[in-house]
């Protein structure tokens, strides 16, 4: 009996051991954990500033974790479509979602608990909700789409029930809109223009301005040098400098140049033009300091580059389809998603320097 015992007991620990080493032999290196959605495309991630919490966006559904320890905690049910943008307040206590459903939404973060839906019958967006973005100090949420052809970007008041204020519609004219961007607490809003000459001249610029209703400071116009149409556009966090990929498989990241709205605009040169990825790049995003830029790609791929050097730095290649979403967690962890609807998260420290 004894011996019975002693050997279930062998038994179950070599099986053990075998399940913990498959599990970690499954992991690609720097890889910290790997979730499994389970639900479609990955279309947004997102972590609290204080990186604490962390929401993932699919299908109609958006998902709350622990930013530490990856446990999920919530379900957040509510979107009747694709889910598309999310965002958190800057003390971290609310979450915003918007998508394909034409609505914000915000949520409690610490309860789960939906608190308002963003927009009536006659003060929803007549489009998808792309891009959302709180106000440093919580007073005012943007949340922008494509209304008829037209960038919109509507204005509320989170802390009167979500409460509708305005809305400012950019001016078009020869130009199309592919994507835009807020900057982190919403002062600046890009959009990356495709301008059609002729049949034959095409070219690519980023409209870049400032929010402020009562502001008519004219935009910068960044006219780049990209090949083909920008899809992808972000903000570095202190609105300093903007990053672009495009179907040409190039990123260029520009320093933002304000200008007297009178003067001649000042195209200048991108700072860094970074060439590597195999595909069209869908994704960038700065880290918190602005020192690392990360790209995502059609081709699979997530790269790393350092903004001071312009140097490429790391560069992982375990996702099995597109890179749908990037969100940095400070600069040592960053969190990855696929359109096969899986997450990685990285540790950077040992492979990039932020000092």
């Amino acid at each position: 009996m004894k011996m019975t015992r002693f050997v279930s007991f062998i038994l179950f620990l070599t099986l053990a051991m075998f399940l913990v080493n498959g599990f970690a032999e499954d992991l690609p290196k720097h890889a910290i954990t790997r979730i499994d959605t389970g639900k479609g495309p990955v279309n947004a991630i997102v972590y609290t500033p204080d990186a604490n919490r962390l929401a993932i966006a699919n299908s109609g559904n958006v998902s709350l974790y622990d930013g530490k320890t990856s446990e999920k905690l919530a379900e957040l049910i509510g979107h009747t479509a694709p889910v598309l943008t999310l965002t958190f307040s800057a003390n971290s206590e609310i979450l915003a979602s918007g998508g394909e459903d034409k609505k914000g939404r915000m949520w409690n973060v610490r309860t789960g608990e939906l608190m308002h839906i963003l927009g009536g019958e006659t003060t929803a967006h007549k489009g998808a909700v792309n891009t959302l973005a709180f106000s440093g100090n919580g007073e005012m949420f943007y949340s922008a789409g494509i209304e008829d052809g037209v960038p919109t970007i509507r204005y509320w008041n989170p802390l009167d029930g979500g409460c509708y204020r305005s809305s400012w519609q950019t001016s078009e004219m020869i130009k199309s809109t592919t994507t835009m961007a807020f900057s982190r607490y919403g002062e600046f809003f890009a959009k990356a223009v495709e301008m059609t000459m002729s049949i034959k001249a095409r070219k690519f610029a980023v409209l870049f301005s400032e929010t402020d209703t009562d502001n008519d400071f004219a935009p910068d116009d960044i006219l780049t040098k990209h090949r083909e149409k920008i899809t992808a556009l972000t903000i570095s966090p202190s609105g300093e400098y903007l990053a672009t990929g495009s179907s040409d498989w190039t990123i260029e990241v520009w320093k933002v140049k304000r200008r007297d709205p009178m003067a001649p605009v000042n195209l200048g040169d991108p700072v860094w033009t970074l060439k590597g990825h195999a595909g069209t790049v869908t994704l960038v995003a700065f880290s918190p300091t602005g020192k690392i830029l990360a790209s995502g790609s059609a081709d699979q791929r997530v790269r790393f580059w350092d903004l001071t050097t312009g140097e490429h730095l790391h560069t992982f290649s375990n996702h099995t389809s597109k890179i749908s979403a990037l969100a940095f967690a400070g600069d040592d962890v960053l969190a990855s998603g696929s359109s096969d609807g899986t997450v990685f998260i990285w540790d950077l420290r040992k492979i990039i320097s932020t000092d």
